[in-house]
């Protein structure tokens, strides 16, 4: 059962992305009944007389398109954070690494870091 729970968290890892996005589909899709029903109740007690209680309704459509403002704002953060870092993280065409640091790059780091501090370093006596 340990090994299933591990193997399902790795999953989840690699398609994180899906899963809100799967989420955030299946919480719209709930909050649109629910917004549904309340248009539905609001259109019989102008229709057919039923006793619909319509602040009720009003309040009820006022807290779902905040609901789903909220949605389509946290989507957005995720797919601008899945944006940025696919288009300016890595080259066209190649996927992320985990792990990009490699000896070279360390290696590169370093000589710019000492370059600069060279520059930065004073001259001589003043």
């Amino acid at each position: 059962m340990k090994t299933y729970i591990a193997h399902l968290g790795a999953w989840g890892e690699k398609n994180w992305l899906s899963l809100v996005i799967i989420m955030g589909i299946v919480l719209m899709l709930f909050v649109c009944t629910i917004m549904a029903s309340w248009l539905i109740g609001y259109w019989a007690n102008a229709l057919y007389g039923m006793r619909f209680e319509l602040s009720s309704c009003w309040s009820g459509i006022g807290v779902v398109v905040t609901g789903l403002g909220g949605i389509v704002g946290l989507a957005k953060a995720a797919w601008t954070k899945y944006g940025y870092d696919s288009r300016y993280n890595t080259p066209a065409g190649i996927a992320p690494v985990k792990n990009p640091v490699t000896p070279a790059t360390a290696a590169k780091v370093q000589a710019a870091a000492e370059k600069v501090v060279e520059t930065m370093a004073p001259k001589g006596d003043a």
